[in-house]
């Protein structure tokens, strides 16, 4: 799992698998990364809009739907691209 936030840029290649606090679980439920993932948005200053680039990864069907709609709430923007992009 891999999140870079610049500013207003998040790339990323899918849900959290780790909040603030380390845990020694092998496996993350996807229940569990969706709750992660609420907690994280959280903390987003108001007004900040969220531009994210999400990198293909076959596994994370949530993923793509909860950034698209983390864009629309922050007036931000969503990309993601195609699985043979370079």
């Amino acid at each position: 799992m891999m999140i870079i936030f610049f500013q207003d840029r998040l790339i990323t290649d899918g849900l959290p698998t780790q909040g603030n606090k380390k845990n020694n679980k092998q496996k993350v439920s996807p229940s569990e990364r969706i709750k992660l993932f609420a907690k994280a948005i959280k903390i987003i200053p108001s007004r900040i809009p969220v531009n994210t680039i999400l990198l293909p990864m076959e596994g994370d069907p949530m993923a793509a739907s909860l950034y698209w709609k983390l864009a629309i709430d922050t007036n931000g923007s969503f990309m993601t691209p195609s699985r043979d992009w370079p």
